[in-house]
């Protein structure tokens, strides 16, 4: 008789499904994976839409149904200038959700113009495409955060892109930037980090300054992180080197959330502050990943037993529930 394997955590209720998905703008596509005229049906906030790009270069999203006779518009649709067509009866419709065209009438109605399905705010922002979702289609409150200079006024220059698809709900992602205390116990760094933590609006920013363990050893080292709504996060890493890491977090549904790492490096350093940069990358790298197995097999602690040193947890939480419609 075969034994059945389950992964750890498998059978237990781990509470995430319970949790609402937050509202904000989330990275759904790196600029250059939608080229123009191509369309792309996407999969994230429990749901699907499709996005495409127009001959303008802009990138539009709407609800993947069409509300003719129900045909899929991510399935044989294409892009007519900047409208997507629907490959049943070629009613076309624009970035508003619009009909724009019906070949075998005469007069379209307006109901139809002004927006028959679903549009999903899109922007873009350093080569990645951002769509805005809330559960009950309110209109943005933030715009997306643009990175800004590297030190010493220059530029940043993206050196890797890593993506990981974790069964946890988003909300424990950056909650580890707030948890001090497993820095040591799951990153081995050495001695208690100390921090800052203030929230402004839907921005939240904490500097953390702890020893680091760096390609050339132990070294005090500055972490300061800024999370705009709970879909971005752009982390300046401060040690043997600069690293700038844009941590772009994404609901694929409330148990699975998709991580991509853009990570960055100063503009003009030298061939040896290369490698130790590279050398750093690859060790912030090797500590998501000494996270993802956690996260994988946690369950949601609504009121966790925190003591002294925990870090600032609760204050977390308390500004996270604001992307709770």
């Amino acid at each position: 008789m075969l034994e059945r394997v389950m992964e750890p955590g498998a059978a237990l209720e781990r509470g995430f499904a319970e949790l609402p998905i937050p509202f904000g703008w989330f990275a759904v596509a790196l600029s250059d994976e939608l080229a123009e005229c191509e369309i792309r049906t996407l999969h994230y906030f429990g749901t699907e839409f499709v996005a495409w790009r127009g001959q303008d270069g802009e990138v539009r999203a709407i609800d993947p149904i069409c509300p003719h006779l129900g045909a899929h518009l991510g399935v044989h649709s294409e892009v007519v200038r900047n409208d997507l067509r629907c490959p049943y009866h070629h009613w076309s419709f624009n970035g508003e959700g619009g009909v724009t065209a019906i070949p075998y009438t005469k007069v379209i109605p307006p109901r139809l113009k002004k927006g028959c399905t679903k549009k999903w705010p899109v922007t873009e922002a350093d080569g990645v495409v951002y769509v805005w979702f809330h559960p009950d289609g309110d209109a943005p409150k933030w715009e997306v955060e643009r990175i800004g200079k590297a030190p010493e006024g220059g530029t940043w220059v993206l050196s890797e892109t890593r993506e990981w698809t974790i069964k946890v709900h988003i909300q424990e992602i950056t909650e580890n930037s707030q948890d001090h205390a497993h820095f040591a116990s799951v990153h081995g760094v050495p001695g208690a980090p100390s921090a800052e933590f203030k929230i402004d609006g839907w921005v939240r920013r904490n500097v953390v300054e702890a020893e680091m363990n760096t390609p050339r050893g132990p070294m005090h080292g500055k972490i300061d992180n800024l999370a705009v709504g709970p879909g971005q996060t752009l982390v300046e890493f401060t040690d043997v080197t600069n690293v700038l890491l844009a941590q772009e977090c994404t609901p694929i549904d409330s148990e699975t959330t998709q991580v991509r790492w853009q990570l960055y490096h100063p503009a003009g350093i030298s061939e040896g502050k290369m490698r130790v940069t590279k050398a750093r990358m690859r060790d912030l790298a090797k500590q998501i990943e000494q996270d993802i197995p956690i996260w994988n097999a946690k369950v949601y602690k609504p009121k966790p037993l925190l003591v002294e040193g925990d870090g600032p947890i609760i204050a977390y939480r308390e500004q996270y529930a604001r992307f709770y419609a």
